[in-house]
């Protein structure tokens, strides 16, 4: 079992610095290319409850999975029940809007994702700093989804606020594209390392991928 969290781990590298990039930006797109296999067997059904629970209970075992054991093909089957889970909840997020609406938001995140995992990647300076300030921002997003809603619902006029909380987490999840390259730089570079580190640019991948799809995504009128 692993003691250390990711970014605790030390040892040798098992490979070069360029080739471990690489890993990382295979298994990311794996990750991916997953979640579109999960998203397209639920395109066509009703957002509910009993799709939501049953599919985050899973990415969570997922996680665990992927962190807790040294065994790589283990911690790639934790890490693809994350990412087909996560697929799975944004199948009837994506049926709201346009095909091509769909594609061209997930080519803009993919060069978002790109350019600025280049910027952290390549970055000479540790960006530790800044872990304080994406960790509030995380906390905020998170109690803006939920009271925010709840404020709606109860009659409440929450105006542009889901907007504003849209645009918060694309600032958010575009900073943590860029410290977690930094910091999976800054790890021994190992295969292990980088299937854990994919973990981490996926999850950014997805949350930034949604918000834009909400903030610039052409509903279907269908």
């Amino acid at each position: 079992m692993e003691a250390k969290s990711l970014w605790e781990r030390k040892g040798e590298d098992a490979m070069s610095g360029n080739l471990y990039a690489f890993w990382i930006t295979f298994w990311t797109a794996i990750g991916i290319a997953s979640s579109a296999v999960g998203a397209s067997a639920t395109y066509s059904s009703e957002y509910s409850l009993l799709l939501i629970i049953p599919a985050i209970i899973t990415a969570i075992f997922g996680v665990f999975i992927t962190r807790g054991n040294d065994d790589l093909l283990v911690s790639l089957g934790g890490y693809l029940l994350v990412t087909v889970s996560l697929g799975v909840i944004t199948g009837p997020v994506v049926a709201l809007y346009t095909d091509a609406s769909g594609v061209s938001i997930l080519l803009l995140t993919t060069m978002i994702v790109v350019g600025l995992g280049i910027i952290g990647a390549i970055y000479p300076q540790s960006l530790q700093g800044w872990l304080s300030w994406l960790f509030g921002g995380l906390l905020l997003l998170l109690t803006g989804q939920v009271f925010v809603p709840l404020a709606a619902y109860l009659g409440f006029s929450i105006g542009n606020t889901m907007t504003i909380l849209d645009w918060a987490g694309v600032a958010v999840f575009s900073g943590l594209v860029v410290f977690d390259l930094n910091r999976a730089m800054r790890i021994p570079y190992t295969m292990k390392n980088a299937i854990d580190a994919s973990l981490e640019v996926y999850l950014d991948f997805i949350n930034l991928f949604l918000r834009l799809l909400s903030l610039i995504g052409e509903a279907d009128r269908e």
